[in-house]
């Protein structure tokens, strides 16, 4: 029964027999764990983190958080390392207590792994993984922490458009449409024609679909199909302060350029395709 022990809480031996009898963190039954054994070793269990990634728009201020618990033996020292896609293990700091809560700056990271911000991008990611120091021996925890390297996005709010030069014949079109946040990264405007629907066709699409305008590390693209069936590409021609000019179309052939005024008075960021 110790064995199972050191199996669960320490993977200096590793978890061989998962597919027969599993690896539980906890004993199974409080009475049978009291009274059987004592499990040898311990497991650091990373948790609340903060930010989720580190920040390719803004390294030098780019940091996560998080927290660090544990259980089975009493712990004299945790060593962190890290790697980087999947490559060698590098050591990055030691912990002298738990639980403790970590901050780690991404200037940190790059420089345990001798990267700078210009050899990594987007879909890269750090793992942090757990040895620690107990009274019999030393175990390496079997959880760990995966940090990917990606962008802050907030594209979020209404903007003022004005539409020119669209599929049908027509004088520019005035109005307000909502960049609405569908997750991380991720928006739909609430009108993709940009009044050009009314104007042409007499009134609004039933829906826009599947539509989603995609923002990572400020360049854009398009994925999903409206309602219709038919693709969309949006595509940014300048950028001054708080107007974009862009031009759209779709496989249908519709089409139209258009001017997007952020009406919260703040700046677009440096978007691009």
């Amino acid at each position: 029964m110790k064995q199972l022990g050191k199996l669960c809480f320490g993977i200096g031996i590793g978890c061989l027999g998962v597919a027969l009898i599993g690896c539980n963190d906890t004993p199974i039954g409080t009475d049978f764990a009291d009274k059987n054994y004592a499990p040898e070793g311990a497991l650091v269990i990373p948790s609340n983190v903060q930010v989720g990634f580190f920040d390719l728009g803004d390294p030098d201020n780019s940091s996560i958080a998080f927290d660090l618990t544990a259980k089975g033996e009493s712990i004299s020292s945790t060593e962190l390392m890290i790697s980087f896609n999947g490559e060698g293990e590098v050591d990055f700091s030691t912990v002298s207590a738990l639980p403790a809560t970590l901050n780690v700056t991404m200037n940190d990271v790059l420089a345990a792994l001798s990267k700078t911000a210009d050899d990594v991008a987007v879909g890269d990611a750090v793992r942090f993984s757990f040895r620690v120091t107990t009274q019999s021996g030393v175990f390496r925890s079997s959880r760990t922490l995966r940090v990917p390297f990606s962008c802050v996005s907030n594209l979020k709010g209404e903007v003022d458009y004005v539409s020119t030069v669209y599929f049908c014949t027509g004088d520019a079109l005035a109005g307000t449409a909502e960049i609405i946040e569908l997750g991380a990264g991720r928006y739909s405007f609430s009108d993709w024609s940009f009044g050009t629907y009314p104007e042409c066709y007499g009134g609004s699409a039933a829906s826009w679909g599947t539509l989603t305008l995609n923002d990572v590390c400020n360049k854009l693209s398009v994925t999903g199909t409206d309602n219709y069936g038919d693709s969309w590409q949006f595509t940014v021609n300048s950028i001054s302060g708080t107007e974009l000019n862009a031009s759209w179309s779709n496989t249908y052939g519709e089409f139209g350029s258009v001017t997007l005024t952020k009406t919260d008075g703040t700046n677009w960021p440096p978007l691009t395709n």
